[in-house]
């Protein structure tokens, strides 16, 4: 019988494997600061297990950070320092060449087969993805003279007195000798109101092994106020300025994160920062690394990074309004993705809370029509789904006054997200601008403008009850010099400016006029890769307030910099209802 039983949850283990879409050798990190780093799981019959660190060197960790997509790795790390698994140990004794596919294609003693213990368990630091950019140094300079004198006197040590000492996972790893009366200078250091004056002789400075390398440049900066960093200092940076209590090198660091998201294509520094940022309570970064995971949505869904992401931080990205997407479908595909791939992790309630976030509404009626059949998660999920495919047809079914007269439009389900699929937005090219500048004038419609500029339509509204009325055409231009302004006819308070103009809106009836209104933005992509602004036109009702100031540069107003004269202009259709409604 009990052959029978070990039979039956075999096969049912390996039904929940396959259902999930894991598969032996699978691999992840667990336990790390960042992303990065962390103790080596490995996945086998159904089941998460550790590696022990018999045997367990850069080679093997190498095979680690290749299958995760990094270029390589940094560190191979012993003794359990990122803590003990609780599964079982599946490797020992590991012999890797470095050029395999995952660690289960090395040589090792056999599933399970093992001495050791959980305090043994292996884990790596993998390098960050390589970019262009990655070796980009920011210099933050605070200092108020002698800097490079301070700084001679730090790296010779030369009569210091002071021992600060480093320490991974609690554990000492080096001693640095610096001088008590610069390093206790700062009288707002918070970690010296953790000691008393009298008893200080020496200070701990805990960091993860990740950070360890940092550590120099941080001391260094407590002499000369100066510090150069990178994409794999900055954070670290930051910790060690937060813990001290350095206010000025924590803001500082902290508005680097800016310049920094757009470098990692793989969005792994982005999602690490962000649970970074909620970990330490810092609200202006979170709203930093979450505005920019929400206008590069698209890109986030489509990398690996996204089905890793914690609950809470897409629960807090499909919050926003800002998000940039194809469409609703389109984010609502993604999340069934992200579900399904967390498996028996993912709770009925965890579930129900996210897909609470989708704007069923603003889902084409063709789509809600479809989801029934291409929906694989719609049977677990009856209920939520049938409830918002029926809030949805009602949206696309029913005229304006019925729906204002429910007081339904109140919701935030009945506000569109930044929708860039078709029939919503246009885009400029660098091509198109490229070809403007030398030719003097461009125009798509055909028009002899002295300005590059396009014609297109759009519906009038998002709900299929107004697919009965004549779409609205617009025309976009894009100005770059003043004498274009000037030959036009307009005032451009700056420049480059986008124009966005309705021009047959007035076929609408007059109640649909004053019912709808055009929040149109602006979405400016860099080199066909991430969007690094997003600028509304002023609000529009009719042919009202169409311009929209594009910032030059990030010290102009730009929210994340575009190292890169290869971007696009995306003009972007947003209708909303807009009509006061008066409750009883």
């Amino acid at each position: 019988m009990s052959g029978e039983y070990c039979l039956i949850s075999c096969v049912l283990l390996l039904m929940v494997s396959l259902s999930v879409g894991l598969q032996n050798g699978n691999m992840r990190l667990v336990g790390g600061e960042l992303a990065l780093e962390g103790r080596v799981e490995i996945y086998y019959n159904g089941q998460w297990g550790t590696v022990c660190d018999d045997n367990w060197d850069i080679t093997e960790a190498q095979v680690v950070c290749r299958y995760l997509n990094y270029p390589g790795a940094l560190t191979a790390v012993v003794g359990g320092t990122y803590g003990q698994g609780s599964g079982p140990i599946w490797m020992d004794d590991l012999n890797c060449e470095g050029t395999e596919k995952d660690l289960s294609h090395c040589l090792f003693k056999g599933w399970g087969v093992t001495d050791c213990q959980h305090a043994e368990d292996a884990g790596v630091v993998c390098e960050r993805e390589s970019s262009q950019n990655s070796s980009r140094v920011y210099t933050l300079d605070h200092n108020t003279g002698l800097s490079n004198h301070m700084g001679e006197l730090f790296d010779s040590g030369r009569d210091c007195d002071f021992d600060i000492m480093v320490r991974v996972a609690n554990s000492a790893v080096e001693t640095i000798c610096v001088h008590k009366l610069i390093v206790t200078l700062d009288p707002n250091a918070s970690i010296l109101n953790t000691t008393q004056e009298e008893n200080l002789s020496n200070l701990n400075l805990d960091v993860s092994l990740n950070c360890r390398p940092h550590v120099t440049d941080f001391l260094r900066y407590l002499y000369t106020r100066q510090i150069n960093v990178t994409m794999s200092s900055a954070q670290c940076i930051h910790k060690m300025a937060s813990d001290w209590g350095l206010k000025q090198l924590q803001e500082a660091a902290g508005r680097l994160f800016t310049w920094l998201l757009p470098d990692d294509a793989s969005f792994q520094t982005q999602t690490s920062l962000y649970e970074y940022s909620v970990h330490t309570g810092d609200t202006v970064l979170q709203e930093t690394c979450l505005r920019y995971l929400a206008w590069n949505c698209e890109s986030l869904i489509r990398s690996p990074a996204w089905t890793g992401l914690a609950l809470g931080t897409v629960k807090a990205l499909l919050a926003r309004s800002d998000v940039v997407v194809p469409d609703e479908a389109f984010l609502l595909k993604g999340l069934e993705d992200w579900v399904l791939e967390q498996g028996n992790s993912s709770t009925h309630e965890d579930q129900v809370a996210i897909l609470n976030h989708i704007r069923f509404p603003m889902i084409a009626a063709e789509d809600l029509f479809n989801l029934k059949a291409k929906s694989e998660l719609y049977m677990d999920q009856q209920e939520r789904y049938n409830a918002g495919m029926l809030q949805g047809f009602q949206f696309n079914a029913l005229p304006f006054q019925t729906l204002a007269g429910g007081l339904l439009l109140k919701k935030v389900e009945y506000t569109p997200r930044i929708y860039t699929g078709k029939p919503w937005s246009f885009t400029f090219s660098s091509k198109d601008l490229n070809t403007f500048r030398y030719v003097g004038h461009y125009s798509h419609s055909g028009q002899n403008l002295n300005s590059l500029s396009a014609n297109f339509d759009s519906p009038v509204h998002n709900s299929a009850f107004f697919s009965l009325f004549k779409k609205l055409n617009w025309n976009t231009r894009v100005f770059i010099h003043n004498h274009e302004c000037s030959n036009s006819g307009i005032r451009c308070p700056s420049l480059p400016m986008v124009s966005l103009t309705a021009q047959n809106n007035r076929e609408l009836p007059q109640e649909y006029q004053d019912s709808i209104r055009y929040l149109n933005k602006v979405v400016l992509m860099c080199e066909g890769e991430f969007v690094f602004h997003v600028q509304d036109f002023a609000s529009t009702i009719g042919n009202g307030g169409n311009q929209a100031q594009i910032p030059a540069n990030i010290s102009a107003g730009q929210a994340y910099p575009c190292h890169s004269d290869q971007f696009s202009y995306r003009v972007v259709v947003q209708p909303v209802y807009t009509t006061e409604i008066k409750e009883n």
